[in-house]
């Protein structure tokens, strides 16, 4: 365990005892959580063909369902566990959901004999949260369910696209690392396109440049894209990764300042609100009374600017730790080039009742560590002196075991964080109808009344959809909810 050397310089660490500063800022230095982050995967149905009449009757109800699905703006139910959206893609027309866990896509027109029937889309939220084995099991399960019934079997498997990451926060300043001039001297790659995405900060005469996403390679193509980018940044604009917020600080990732910054921001989905929060935090935590004083009448002000709630918190809180995600998305064409080396030399663990047919998608999720020491040493490399640098050697020997979550307490974590921001978006929607309203003295209670109470009958309108919103919300929400 360990704190960064930026941190113990502030005069607010400075003001703690040495077992408050163990508490709000201890992390485990140079950490990395690997796992798997997205699994797309193939099914082939036996002697498959166009217009294959064992499915008429199947194809025909999804048609139906989804037409439904469009007609009420709401995903219709299929089983206990599947939705059909309105949805679809190019190749596939039909979508079936089990919301933020996995879908399954299935076509209705096969282009080709390499077409697939049916493909499986595994998401991060039920990989990290479950395990990778029980998302492959239950998702294969549920397309062998949806099909018995019409005297089909599938006969094979492949993989179609596999996201290996790492959440490291080892790199507190990806300015540095990621600088041009360090790309040149120190990374080695095969990948021939790369692009650089960050923020401008204003600053007081001078702009400051945020390094939060660097890419390798062409996301079109069928092969591989590495992308090394800011996840804290995401997780909070992105409004619906929460989680990992838990995760990260039961796990060291992160320390106890870090999460609550960061969920404070998570809910209001801006990331320019973690300098607020900071001091939120001192005044919660500090012991000077006259700073909390001085950061009360800020916080209070109304027309408060982010500039300024910058300037206070750089003058006394510590910068958050930078989570990055380090991803590497492999797709068919790379497996492909090792179709033998899988299917004749790799072995996948023993499994009591795995049907044969996954084998070798396992095979490939059992043995990522092979696949994983080619592509970070010849795909991309980061080396110093024809050595790895320090961080990618620790990213190169670390473990691949999975991450232990209770899903439970994920589950009221995540309900928690986002029943709050729920609440924000409430508040948020009735101040500004009272603005609206000229209605700038009365108080919450008085106003949310009145934006309920007012309703006409244009409003009553739009009211008579709102079972139909809450359907979709509950498709959608269903997953992330407590059991309790």
């Amino acid at each position: 365990m360990s704190i960064r050397i930026d941190i113990k310089r502030t005069s607010f660490y400075q003001e703690l005892t040495p077992e408050l500063q163990n508490k709000y800022f201890k992390v485990t230095g140079k950490k990395y959580l690997p796992t798997i982050d997205n699994i797309y995967y193939n099914l082939y149905i036996k002697g498959d063909y166009n217009g294959n009449s064992r499915l008429e009757l199947f194809l025909s109800h999804l048609e139906t369902l989804k037409n439904n699905a469009k007609s009420n703006h709401a995903p219709e139910p299929l089983t206990d566990d599947l939705s059909v959206t309105h949805f679809g893609t190019r190749d596939y027309k039909f979508c079936l959901s089990n919301s933020d866990l996995y879908d399954i896509f299935i076509t209705d027109y096969l282009p080709n004999r390499e077409t697939p029937r049916v493909q499986v889309q595994i998401r991060a939220f039920g990989l990290w949260t479950h395990s990778i084995e029980k998302m492959i099991s239950d998702s294969y399960k549920q397309v062998v369910d949806l099909f018995s019934p019409y005297d089909v079997s599938f006969n094979l498997c492949k993989e179609n696209r596999i996201d290996f990451c790492f959440h490291t926060n080892e790199i507190h300043s990806p300015e540095k690392i990621f600088i041009e001039s360090k790309l040149i001297d120190e990374m080695s790659t095969t990948l021939t396109r790369w692009q650089k995405v960050g923020r401008i900060e204003k600053g007081e005469g001078k702009n400051k440049l945020h390094n939060d996403y660097i890419a390798l390679g062409n996301r079109k193509s069928n092969n591989i894209f590495i992308r090394i980018y800011n996840k804290g940044l995401e997780v909070v604009e992105g409004g619906y990764k929460g989680f990992f917020l838990d995760i990260w600080h039961k796990n060291n990732l992160i320390s106890f300042y870090d999460k609550y910054v960061l969920e404070k921001a998570y809910i209001e989905k801006n990331w320019n609100t973690i300098h607020k929060y900071k001091l939120e935090f001192y005044q919660e935590y500090g012991t000077n009374e006259e700073t909390k004083e001085k950061i009360k009448n800020l916080l209070e002000n109304p027309k408060a600017t982010t500039a300024r709630f910058k300037k206070l918190a750089g003058e006394l809180m510590p910068e958050l730790t930078t989570v990055l995600n380090i991803e590497f998305e492999t797709k068919r064409k790379f497996y492909y080039y090792s179709d033998d080396f899988i299917d004749e030399t790799l072995q996948a663990k023993k499994r009591a009742d795995t049907p044969d047919i996954l084998d070798r998608i396992y095979k490939i999720v059992d043995n990522r560590k092979v696949f994983l020491d080619y592509l970070t040493s010849r795909t991309i490399a980061f080396k110093k002196k024809g050595k790895y640098a320090s961080w990618w050697k620790r990213l190169r020997s670390v473990k691949h075991d999975g991450i232990k979550t209770d899903e439970e307490l994920l589950r009221k974590y995540s309900q928690n964080l986002d029943d709050k921001m729920a609440k924000l978006k409430f508040i948020n929607s009735v101040a500004s109808k009272a603005v609206y309203d000229n209605k700038l003295d009365t108080d919450f209670q008085s106003d949310a009344s009145d934006m309920l109470s007012n309703l006409n009958d244009n409003d009553k309108k739009m009211l008579e959809k709102y079972s139909t919103i809450k359907a979709r919300k509950e498709e959608r929400l269903k997953n992330r909810k407590s059991e309790s």
